[in-house]
């Protein structure tokens, strides 16, 4: 039989009072069976621990010895069952179509305020946001829309923020000296969109372009190329088309020969946290309102 916790606290509690009748008292058990307990630990050991007679219990030396590494032992058992009582750490899966300076400000108040969360963040792509929560990949999402009052089956969401549209085009465009765009200065372009799922050419998001205008996608080529922001400059720094996004783009994704120049239309585009349409966890209903109170 091996070592017990049981037999060493029946030890300690006879080496600290030199009683049998006392310590049995404060262990809540009869004076007989912690004698029992005390004599199957020294079986275990192979050694006596304590010398008894009628008038007094003594520790022997070994009884000695073991005193100190007792106590380091049941001081070591009761840390593990402290620690194994703390709150553990949770996590929260946020999915992320872009970087922005809106979301660095959330995760910035969301570390400080939940401080037993870990904020795990799942790049998403312009379109894989909604599905990712949906599915349950990820607790909450960020998307875009152009209405802030965007409703998505089985889902909730909150409008955060919102922003001025612009064009994303070449440095050495026509239009590049421009200080801003009409929609009808963009007709006959090349417009870089969303890839679909999968990564297959399926048209951009539905409703994207043409929600900013019908006469984008009759008079425009409209190319259903990239799944983040980053991937849509680099096309657009190497030519191969324009792309109409939020102004947060520029802070976030600037580089050279991009020029990013104001839309001249009625939309702005709205940044939504997206959450399932249930009972929210207690942290995404925290990150929701945290949120919400720093875009406010």
């Amino acid at each position: 039989m091996d070592l017990t916790l049981h037999q060493l606290r029946c030890f300690m509690a006879v080496a600290d009072t030199l009683h049998f009748a006392r310590a049995a008292g404060l262990l809540h058990m009869s004076p007989s069976t912690l004698s029992a307990q005390i004599s199957a630990l020294e079986r275990h050991l192979d050694c006596k621990l304590f010398e008894r007679s009628p008038r007094a219990v003594l520790l022997t030396g070994r009884g000695q010895e073991l005193v100190a590494l007792a106590r380091q032992a049941l001081d070591a058992a009761e840390n593990i069952s402290r620690w194994s009582r703390k709150p553990q750490d949770s996590v929260l899966r946020i999915g992320t179509p872009a970087s922005s300076a809106g979301l660095r400000s959330i995760l910035q108040a969301a570390a400080a305020r939940m401080p037993r969360v870990d904020l795990r963040l799942r790049p998403s792509g312009f379109t894989g946001g909604l599905r990712a929560v949906g599915t349950g990949q990820v607790d909450c999402a960020f998307a875009f829309a152009l209405d802030a009052n965007t409703d998505f089956a089985g889902l909730r969401t909150e409008a955060l923020w919102s922003e001025e549209l612009v064009v994303a085009l070449p440095e050495g465009h026509r239009y590049a000296g421009q200080d801003r765009l009409a929609v009808t200065d963009l007709f006959g372009e090349r417009l870089i969109g969303p890839a679909g799922a999968g990564g297959e050419e399926e048209g951009p998001r539905p409703g994207w372009y043409e929600a900013i205008d019908p006469g984008l996608a009759r008079h425009c080529s409209i190319k259903a190329l990239v799944d983040s922001a980053d991937e849509a400059m680099e096309l657009v720094a190497a030519g191969i088309g324009l792309n109409i996004a939020g102004s947060s783009v520029i802070s976030s994704y600037a580089r050279p020969g991009v020029r990013f120049i104001p839309l001249e239309t009625g939309h702005r585009v709205w940044v939504l946290l997206v959450t399932r349409d249930e009972q929210p966890s207690p942290e995404v209903q925290a990150f929701s309102t945290i949120a919400a109170e720093t875009m406010a």
